[in-house]
């Protein structure tokens, strides 16, 4: 090798050793810097003829691209379950701890054991007093919990409005960032750079489930779980969102446009094409697909079972059951009910069986006043043993007995003379029996000519008082029931008539009290399917007192299994971060020891080039 070789060699070896020393320097100074990845010094080789020399240094980062993409995933999901997290501990504040004195289960407990105390001592006006005041009590919380569901969704929404701007803007930044690392691939602030996008993908990926990949340019793709791309070297699509203020039970979100009560979130191409991201299923983890989830799913379904309860409480006490006559007509045997009284949203219900030895199976037949009510929406449906179909009135008593013919088929036989409908089976055996046949009319006064008992204790404070019939015109009355549900001020007026209901009936008589205590504490009911207790396709069977308390008890089962599943979630992004950082964080210790290394080398380098010059001199003297 000759002299001059050497030179060039210990020229660029330090040379290197100064790069190394500053990016060491670097490493130290940003060792607590957010974001920062560690960098370290390559260099590679030249060979000519037999003369090795060295051609280049480069700066890297050390980061584990695998880990890291892995890393935001999993800050997609521990966004997600933080995000549904806090939500459901909102709610639960809002239910309160059961037992406490605001909790629901103790208020209606209140209201049932007053109930009691009444039933035991009809004649007492306190009693009656108190009757009334833990019912008020009883809608007031109803309504609280309605509206705070209602806020909580508003708050979801205004969530899905605030991201939507930070991805746009996150695009926005992406681009810029990726623009300049592109445009100079071998600068040594190049890394500085891809930290700084690092930093944005790391920011978006809260949002976002995304998934990343790097052509030879040094430019990054972004696209989602879902596989939509949202960036490609500049946003492939720019996201919308038409928020929406004042939600209310009835504002909920669908993908016809003229039905959408809430916002949705648009995504459009740069060619104009608009796309619906939430139709699109876009979003499957990330704080954007929490706050969808809460917002559409999980807080319309403890709407829904407020509603219901409210709705429950209401029609135990004020729906007459009115069982058919028995009758035949030949061989065919059947019953006879009378229609009168039934109002919209009333039911009649048809029990039949096939033989031999089949289960007991259900029609529940559904007034409405027109056709524009039919169908019935999808909350009204029962289950493969109930199957609930809508019945326009308008039409009178042959149209009524013709649309039922329809829906339950050949077997039976279906006729109305005036109100009173009669359904027969054929009379042949091992076909379909009829077993029973029933009429649910709402009792809207406070006093019966025919001796019932039953009463509207709790009436629609949005529609005037009205009583509630569970109708279907013009939306569902039981949507939003639980925000409207208020005292019969009759009975405020007039306190006798929790007891009294027709002109022989005692001030001691405890018909009525007795009536309503077991309506409510022992009489088993069909609950909604709506509510998502037991599937999104089963009725549930149980007294409202049980209800009441297993609405309350899978409110904290909710709460417990979010909290549970965040925990889950976040020991995973740790583990993630661990090795991510094991990788790209600088260790102080380390660097100090690379330090000692890289200033051997340059003493090294800087006595090679001293020999050199000094034999240099000795040739010169020669």
């Amino acid at each position: 090798m000759g002299l001059s070789t050497s030179l060039n060699t210990a020229i660029s070896g330090l040379n290197a050793t100064q790069v190394g020393i500053g990016v060491v320097s670097q490493n130290v100074a940003n060792a607590g810097t957010t974001g920062y990845v560690r960098r370290t010094v390559s260099t590679s080789d030249s060979l000519s003829g037999l003369t090795v020399g060295t051609q280049s240094t480069q700066v890297q980062r050390l980061l584990d691209k695998i880990v890291q993409h892995q890393l935001w995933q999993e800050s997609a999901g521990a966004a997600y379950t933080s995000t549904r997290a806090d939500m459901m501990s909102s709610v639960d504040k809002l239910y309160g701890a059961p037992g406490s004195a605001t909790a629901l289960d103790t208020i209606y407990n209140g209201f049932t054991s007053a109930l009691q105390a009444l039933q035991n001592d009809p004649s007492s006006y306190s009693l009656r007093s108190g009757v009334l005041d833990s019912a008020t009590q009883l809608a007031s919380r109803l309504n609280t919990l309605s509206d705070g569901v209602q806020a909580l969704r508003a708050q979801a929404e205004s969530g899905i409005g605030s991201a939507v701007t930070q991805v746009n803007n996150l695009l926005g930044a992406l681009t810029n960032v990726n623009a300049r690392i592109v445009g100079t691939p071998n600068d040594p602030s190049t890394a500085n750079l891809k930290d700084q996008r690092d930093l944005i993908l790391s920011e978006l990926s809260q949002y976002i489930d995304i998934k990343t990949s790097e052509d030879a340019r040094g430019s990054v793709s972004v696209v989602t779980g879902s596989g939509t791309q949202i960036f490609d070297g500049r946003p492939a699509v720019t996201f919308g969102f038409d928020e929406h203020s004042n939600l209310g039970p009835d504002d909920q979100w669908s993908s016809d446009p003229t039905k959408r009560g809430v916002g949705t979130i648009t995504m459009t191409t740069s060619s104009g094409g608009v796309m619906d991201a939430i139709a699109n299923k876009t979003f499957r983890s990330g704080e954007i697909a929490a706050l969808v989830e809460m917002r559409d799913k999980t807080l319309v379904q403890s709407q829904a079972q407020l509603d219901e309860i409210a709705a429950q409480l209401s029609s135990a006490l004020s729906d007459r059951e009115i069982a058919g006559t028995a009758v035949t007509a030949g061989a065919a045997t059947g019953f006879d009910v009378d229609l009168a009284g039934l109002q919209s949203g009333n039911k009649v219900t048809l029990d039949y069986a096939v033989t031999p030895g089949s289960a007991t199976q259900r029609f529940t037949f559904v007034r409405v006043e027109s056709a524009g009510s039919l169908p019935l929406p999808a909350s009204a449906s029962g289950d493969a043993n109930n199957r609930v179909i809508g019945i326009d009135f308008s039409g009178g008593p042959a149209s009524v007995a013709a649309q039922m013919q329809a829906a339950i088929g050949g077997g039976f036989t279906v006729s109305n003379a005036g109100s009173v409908l009669r359904i027969v089976d054929d009379g042949a055996a091992g076909t379909r029996d009829v077993k029973a046949l029933t009429a649910g009319p709402t009792a809207t006064s406070l006093s019966s000519a025919g001796g019932s008992a039953e009463l509207p204790l709790f009436v629609d404070g949005g529609a005037g008082g009205a009583a509630y019939t569970g109708s279907f015109e013009s939306g569902s009355q039981a949507v939003g029931f639980a925000g409207r549900i208020a005292i019969n001020q009759a009975l405020i007026a007039d306190r006798s008539k929790l007891v009294t209901f027709d002109t022989t009936t005692a001030q001691g008589d405890a018909t009525r009290p007795k009536l309503m205590l077991e309506r409510l504490t022992q009489s088993p009911r069909a609950f909604t399917n709506r509510t998502g207790l037991d599937g999104a396709t089963a009725t549930t069977s149980a007294t409202v007192s049980s209800f009441v308390q297993r609405v309350v008890s899978s409110q904290g089962q909710a709460v417990e299994t979010a909290q549970r599943l965040d925990e889950g979630q976040q020991v995973a992004l740790a583990a993630v971060q661990s090795r991510f950082q094991e990788t790209s964080q600088v260790n102080v210790d380390q660097e100090m020891a690379t330090l000692i290394e890289l200033q051997t080398a340059y003493a090294a380098n800087a006595r090679i080039i001293s020999t050199v010059k000094e034999m240099m001199d000795v040739l010169m003297r020669v």
